[in-house]
């Protein structure tokens, strides 16, 4: 159960960077010129953009405009943390439901099987808090300027 939450709180930690970020004015969402800053997760998709890494759909002959390659990759980058999020709700849930049915394996009570119902339950409200606040950390999914 440990180990479940402290995995939660680092994919919270990881995925704050976003979102601190635009929150600190680092971000700047008026202006479709300029990229920002190579820090964070959208960093990668920044050099790719900006040149350092190639293209994927030049060898094919497609081409994007800088905006519409960033959107992509920052696209891509949102969903894979919002998958990790899932993911690790879903091990939380189920690690939860684990230790229930093996609270309730050695339970003669009804008392017992009830405390480890509310056990199992707290901990499922609780992960779902952390997936919460890490879906609120990470923000609205990246929309695509027109005219950038």
């Amino acid at each position: 159960m440990v180990r479940v939450i402290l995995a939660l709180v680092v994919g919270l930690v990881i995925l704050a960077t976003p979102a601190v970020a635009q929150a600190d004015g680092h971000a700047d969402s008026t202006t479709t010129t300029t990229l920002p800053p190579p820090t964070g997760a959208y960093a990668s998709c920044t050099a790719l953009v900006s040149g350092a890494a190639p293209r994927p759909n030049d060898a094919k002959g497609d081409s994007q405009s800088p905006a519409e390659t960033l959107y992509e990759c920052e696209l891509k980058v949102y969903r894979q943390a919002a998958a990790q999020i899932d993911a690790a709700f879903r091990q939380a849930v189920t690690q939860a439901r684990v230790q229930f049915r093996h609270s309730t394996r050695g339970a003669h009570s009804a008392a017992q099987r009830s405390a480890a119902l509310q056990v199992m339950q707290a901990a499922i409200i609780e992960a779902a808090t952390v997936r919460s606040a890490a879906l609120v950390t990470l923000g609205p999914p990246p929309v695509l300027k027109k005219g950038a």
